[in-house]
């Protein structure tokens, strides 16, 4: 028998693998649009677009534990790299995962408000997300910070 907390992990696994195209499409619409991201508004429509995507499509993966950490703050160093060749301040790369991370939850809580038995359940996948954010801001940081310190 299959524990509740797996069985609310495969349900938001399952919301993001059909619905990844949705999100990234809500994801993209706030972040060329927000004031606090206007740099993006520079970049290439499908290249963020991609990004977003496959972002959204590997943290269930991540969820279900089958990416090391280290996989992860890779990603996402590489992330940070290419936004600053880019152009991208550093707060408004921040923001954009901020948005990523904010339009995931909304997204999942909305498909999921009527189950009020979860909300325990999601406490605990909440914990896993945002580890897995926390891990991805410091990677791409990091990545940041690696292009700036070759500039100096």
């Amino acid at each position: 028998m299959m524990k509740k907390s797996n069985i609310l992990t495969n349900k938001f696994v399952e919301l993001i693998e059909e619905n990844h195209q949705e999100i990234t499409e809500l994801f993209m619409n706030d972040v060329l649009k927000n004031p606090d991201t206007i740099s993006y508004r520079n970049l290439d429509r499908q290249m963020v677009y991609e990004s977003a995507n496959s972002i959204y499509r590997e943290i269930s993966k991540w969820i279900v534990k089958q990416h090391p950490k280290e996989e992860t703050i890779q990603r996402f160093r590489q992330l940070g790299r290419e936004r600053f060749a880019q152009g991208i301040p550093a707060s408004q790369l921040y923001r954009a995962l901020v948005l990523l991370k904010r339009h995931l939850w909304v997204f999942v809580l909305h498909k999921l408000y009527n189950d009020a038995s979860i909300y325990e359940q999601a406490i605990e996948l909440n914990n896993r997300v945002v580890l897995y954010f926390d891990r991805a801001s410091f990677g791409m940081l990091q990545g940041y910070e690696e292009i700036i310190k070759k500039k100096w």
